[in-house]
């Protein structure tokens, strides 16, 4: 065979072969599959109307059949069943820390009862927030301590974890002045009765609450 053959036969096998590997390249690209990737939300900032706001904090005490402190073990987004608004709610697993408005007996029913029988503490239950904000992530996040309002209203659509309770607003960071307010108001608006629960505003080592960072609450 001549050389000139054989230069030809050469680059007319290379032209082959790399078609070859492009059509190939070109398959396996059609079946990749691609991770969709989530956009990380900022966490919701806290409305402090309601604490700085006497009419709004009397307004939501009195809405409030159950008012405890706990710290967040978990927290996820929810769509709920409510035809009427197709919004997603906050589900909130919460460490149970103290009870600062409602009948102990009486939330018995709602919480997995792991701790004290006589206070609730150390005891977990699920609350859930309706008509959450979806621009940003459910605050506070795991680990940290707030001050959640109940109307005692049993969240229950057919959908998800049960029993749970319903609360009327976002989480209050729990902070010695958000605990202050809302215990003065607790006590204003519903002196102490007989089988319900009052704590000191500044029993702070019970409370969960830390220094100096006192939204952290994880003792």
């Amino acid at each position: 065979m001549k050389p000139s053959m054989v230069i030809v036969y050469v680059i007319a096998m290379a032209i082959v072969v790399g078609g070859e590997i492009r059509i190939r390249g070109r398959v396996r690209k059609r079946f990749t599959s691609h991770r969709r990737h989530r956009a990380v939300l900022p966490p919701c900032n806290f409305n402090e109307t309601i604490i700085n706001d006497e009419w709004s904090l009397m307004e939501a005490i009195g809405k409030s059949k159950y008012i405890f402190t706990g710290k967040v073990l978990n927290v996820k987004k929810f769509r709920s069943e409510d035809e009427t608004t197709k919004k997603k709610s906050n589900l909130y697993t919460v460490y149970l820390r103290r009870l600062l408005k409602g009948n102990i007996s009486e939330l018995r029913m709602f919480v997995k009862l792991e701790g004290s029988e006589d206070t609730l503490s150390g005891s977990t239950l699920m609350v859930e927030r309706p008509r959450a904000r979806e621009s940003c992530a459910p605050a506070p996040r795991p680990r940290l301590s707030a001050i959640f309002l109940s109307d005692g209203t049993y969240a229950d659509m057919g959908r998800g974890p049960t029993p749970r309770l319903r609360i009327l607003t976002d989480p209050v960071p729990l902070t010695l002045y958000h605990l202050d307010r809302v215990n003065a108001a607790v006590k204003a608006f519903h002196p102490r009765s007989p089988g319900e629960a009052h704590v000191p505003s500044r029993n702070v080592e019970s409370l969960g609450l830390s220094r100096p960072y006192l939204g952290a609450g994880d003792t």
